[in-house]
């Protein structure tokens, strides 16, 4: 699953439309170097994504985000899934 089709079912779920920032998000690119091309983040599958930023590798407009703001990043995902699916239970 890409993550333009989890925004998608995401937007349907919440019943609300897709944030401008996070569109805009989607349509940056970061440069693959297995596939020696830009490839958008919309169209990443979401463990290939996952596998970009916890490798502190993603690359925006030629700046790469600090290490720790990528593990500041992990950190609020990983609470956020947390609270989504247990309930705050770990």
């Amino acid at each position: 699953m890409t993550l333009d089709q989890i925004v998608k079912l995401q937007s349907i779920v919440d019943k609300r439309a897709i944030r401008s920032d996070t569109l805009e998000f989607l349509n940056q690119t970061r440069y693959s170097h297995s596939k020696k091309d830009n490839i958008r983040f919309g169209d990443m599958h979401i463990d290939h994504f996952l596998t970009v930023v916890s490798n502190g590798f993603i690359n925006i407009n030629n700046d790469s985000f600090q290490e720790d703001k990528t593990k500041e990043m992990f950190e609020s995902i990983k609470k956020k899934i947390l609270q989504e699916f247990n309930h705050g239970n770990h």
